[in-house]
């Protein structure tokens, strides 16, 4: 089948040229389990395997190009076969946008896997991607240190809790101090790269599989406060969590804890680590936490107690 030889690009291509050639390609074309696809702004991207199409909606401008139709709507357009990526061209790009993502999901039969945000226009983009498909794989949201983009609080407490992502990653600075009272959303992962508005309480009500926080540091304390949450039943699918902390403080992080040293288990993230404070719970659960000063680790073992635990599976 000579559609079924054609590369995304090359199919993309022939559908633009009508709502005829479209249907071919739509009804012809061997569906495939390994398109992805991904929304950065004025940017969609499709990847099959090691191959990438990059389609960019740009400002409409007075040169004379040849007319397509994006999900039936005429519009200027160009391409470039070595990239390979299309661009489109309209009054508002982020419209055109929408159009292509109309326009891909119902020619290759997929969903928007993820949304990157580095502009005020993409949470218009991710609540419309929302809108029409619940849920997403990954919300990625980064921000520069300019000040005319950094979020305002209410903004980025709006786009954490309305977000249906299975992971979420935050790198972004924040205009003013702010907090997030309950943050009660359960996430696949949580990832807050840059920003110091997250609480050791907003840690103990996020039901997530793994926690990373890189800029915000924790006291020796908040983590004795966080460790007798997990011992109490607390965070019960967390697998990974990570932070940076303030001080070494033994006394402060041990009081109160029943920890077991344990050199049998071996965690393997960019190296071997071997050795760390073993506590348990009442269902039978157990979990190690060790320091490397400022950096605090808190792993939970297994069900089955295998001794071997890798970080890199999430």
């Amino acid at each position: 089948m000579i559609i079924d030889s054609m590369n995304a690009y090359e199919q993309l291509l022939i559908s633009l040229c009508s709502r005829r050639a479209f249907s071919v390609i739509k009804s012809l074309r061997r569906k495939s389990k390994d398109f992805i696809m991904k929304v950065h702004n004025d940017r969609v991207f499709i990847l099959e395997g090691a191959e990438q199409l990059v389609s960019t909606q740009l400002v409409q401008d007075s040169k004379r190009r040849e007319i397509v139709k994006v999900n039936g709507r005429p519009t200027s357009f160009s391409c470039n076969a070595w990239k390979p990526s299309i661009q489109t061209y309209w009054e508002e790009p982020v419209v055109g946008t929408k159009e292509l993502i109309e326009h891909m999901t119902s020619l290759f039969g997929v969903q928007v896997n993820s949304v990157l945000i580095s502009n005020n226009s993409g949470t218009e983009l991710l609540n419309w991607v929302l809108r029409r498909q619940r849920t997403i794989v990954m919300l990625q949201v980064s921000f520069s240190d300019s000040t005319e983009k950094q979020f305002e609080p209410e903004d980025l407490k709006n786009l954490i809790m309305e977000c249906a992502a299975a992971k979420i990653q935050l790198t972004i600075q924040h205009s003013k101090p702010f907090e997030i009272q309950d943050l009660h959303k359960r996430f696949k992962v949580f990832q807050s790269l840059r920003g110091t508005w997250i609480t050791v309480d907003n840690l103990m009500t996020l039901d997530c599989i793994c926690i990373v926080i890189k800029e915000k540091r924790f006291t020796c304390a908040e983590m004795n406060r966080f460790i007798k949450h997990w011992v109490n039943g607390g965070s019960p699918r967390l697998k990974v969590f990570q932070v940076k902390l303030t001080e070494e403080n033994d006394e402060a992080l041990f009081e109160g804890i029943d920890a077991q040293w344990n050199i049998e288990k071996v965690c393997v993230s960019e190296s071997r680590h071997n050795g760390f404070f073993e506590v348990f719970r009442s269902d039978g659960r157990t979990a190690g936490f060790q320091i490397y000063f400022p950096f605090f680790w808190f792993g939970v073992w297994p069900i089955d107690n295998r001794n071997l635990f890798e970080l890199g599976v999430f």
